[in-house]
């Protein structure tokens, strides 16, 4: 007997291509987690921040042939954006339990990370200031709290995960082929 998706709406495929966008979301987050121990982590978590695109490109065309109607750029569009959605609530849970439980400093590490990379690239009086207050800030309890992180990285990646859709459907889509007619 043949399986049929009859009546799943692209919400309902989001939901379930998200959750391995989600758990690939996930390794990246915990592949950047401990780049501050081991550097040569870096270059994994690059290649996979690379690889997002082509990963999104294969679950478009994977929903394209699960759903007949989804050949026009809006219903990928859609998709994508609802992909990402789903994808990063899966990850801002992970994220939450990691920043609050496992390692509460985490942000304020790579706030100070980051902050002593700017110090180190930048030279000059107004960089330095400029760093200096944030590292003042830093200091006195600046840093975002867990849910506020988890707040930003949804927002940051349905947004950012919109403007790829855009670009991934209109490779996705496909192309009709053009009548050779001859008189």
């Amino acid at each position: 007997m043949q399986e049929t998706d009859k009546g799943k709406t692209v919400i309902g495929y989001a939901m379930e291509y998200g959750f391995f966008l989600g758990i690939y979301f996930i390794v990246a987050f915990l592949v950047m987690t401990q780049t501050l121990r081991i550097p040569a982590l870096s270059l994994i978590f690059d290649i996979m921040f690379i690889s997002v695109p082509f990963v999104l490109y294969y679950l478009m065309k994977k929903y394209q042939k699960r759903e007949p109607l989804a050949v026009r750029f809006i219903y990928l569009w859609s998709f994508g954006i609802f992909l990402f959605f789903f994808a990063s609530l899966l990850c801002g849970l992970v994220q939450y339990i990691y920043c609050r439980f496992i390692d509460p400093y985490y942000i304020e590490n790579m706030f100070a990370s980051t902050l002593n990379t700017l110090e180190t690239s930048f030279q000059g009086k107004d960089a330095t200031e400029f760093v200096q207050a944030m590292k003042d800030g830093l200091k006195n309890g600046a840093a975002p709290t867990a849910i506020e992180m988890v707040y930003q990285s949804i927002l940051m990646m349905v947004f950012f995960g919109s403007l790829l859709s855009i670009v991934v459907a209109l490779f996705a889509v496909p192309r009709r082929k053009k009548l050779n007619i001859q008189k």
